[in-house]
């Protein structure tokens, strides 16, 4: 990707060291799209041969970002692998003893072969293996058969066992950027927000031309096909959603030779717990179920602001939101007509305020 894009960084730097934040160089970029192409032209018919529907340069502008922020989302999840790898090698080689049992040894590295395998988690995973393996360290290891000792049932064992399994398992989802908040399948993989779901198809290698697809959105049911290089339709998705999405809102796009993405709007925020009925289920207790600031109302958005920006200001020792309007408001009363300060330069340490508001001069002031 970056040997294709890289050779307009020096003109995109240029533009942006000449602009000076990133705010008036989007406007350059996205201008440039206003002035000299059609992309902000609507087209009227489907006759018209320049612009787009309704609604669709705003998805690809959308598609663009979420893309470029996967690939953001990735790179951070490799270095935290990385830091993770290098730390855990360092604490195995300091941590080290031969005296240890090899039941020990054996479980701690099951743990560590979890725990570190993030996106490379096959999209089947053995279930029953890992049950199995799972209940036998626990179940296996003999009893002294002394007074003191506790047995727990098998029932509790095995609940036990799957909670956790199932927890790992989510947490891997969670680490990849197309699964968070949902799972990786067999023939899909899937994520959501509160209020969307977006579901990725796989599909060979030779699918590159969006005529090669159909899709089909319902109120409640998804069906996806494709044909096959001998122009056979394959069907890859066809099945009730978990719950309803408002179809009219829902898109797809193609992307050549990987997958098809499906984008949903949820007609209810709610979390699911899976994107169709047939598929196994996910705990939402082990999701993110964070909603971003922006999903606030205006003025709690507001409130939220100003308290960050009076956070950092207290840190770099300046004045807060508050202490601004007062200065403000001392501004414009230092030069009013009857003020002992009429004429000199505004300088509000020469003045005290109490708890209680109120202003009188600092005597102290030299």
């Amino acid at each position: 990707m970056a040997s294709v894009r890289d050779r307009y960084d020096s003109t995109l730097l240029g533009i942006l060291s000449n602009e000076g934040e990133i705010t008036n160089f989007l406007d350059v970029v996205i201008g440039f799209l206003y002035r000299r192409t059609d992309f902000f032209r609507i087209m009227k018919s489907k006759n018209d041969k320049l612009g787009f529907p309704p609604g669709a340069a705003a998805q690809l502008l959308l598609k663009e970002f979420k893309k470029y922020e996967a690939y953001a989302q990735r790179d951070d999840i490799e270095r935290e692998k990385k830091k993770a790898d290098i730390g855990l090698a360092k604490e195995e080689a300091s941590t080290h003893s031969p005296g240890k049992s090899e039941l020990e040894t054996s479980e701690q590295q099951q743990v560590s072969l979890t725990t570190t395998s993030k996106t490379s988690i096959p999209a089947a995973m053995s279930t029953p293996q890992t049950t199995t393996a799972t209940t036998a360290s626990t179940t296996t290891i003999p009893s002294t058969g002394g007074a003191g000792d506790v047995k727990t049932p098998p029932s509790q064992n095995k609940d036990e066992d799957e909670d956790t399994r199932a927890s790992k398992q989510q947490q891997a989802f969670q680490n990849d950027p197309l699964s968070y908040n949902g799972a990786r399948r067999e023939k899909y993989v899937w994520s959501q927000s509160i209020s969307d779901v977006d579901i990725r198809i796989f599909v060979p290698p030779y699918i590159k031309k969006g005529k090669q697809v159909e899709v089909t959105v319902e109120k409640r049911h998804l069906r996806v096909c494709y044909r096959d290089d001998k122009g056979v339709s394959q069907t890859v998705v066809d099945g009730s959603m978990t719950w309803d999405v408002n179809k009219e809102e829902c898109m797809w796009s193609l992307v050549p030779a990987e997958h098809i993405h499906v984008s949903l709007e949820k007609r209810e925020e709610r979390w699911w717990e899976s994107a169709l009925e047939d598929e196994p289920k996910i705990n939402v207790r082990n999701i993110d179920c964070s909603r971003p600031m922006t999903d606030l109302d205006d003025e709690a958005q507001a409130k939220i602001g100003e308290m960050m920006f009076n956070e950092q200001q207290k840190r770099l020792g300046l004045p807060q939101s508050h202490e601004q309007k007062q200065h403000e408001m001392l501004r414009k009363a230092w030069d009013a007509e009857g003020s002992p300060f009429k004429g000199q330069p505004f300088d509000p340490s020469v003045l005290n305020f109490n708890s209680g508001g109120v202003i009188s001069a600092n005597v102290n002031k030299s």
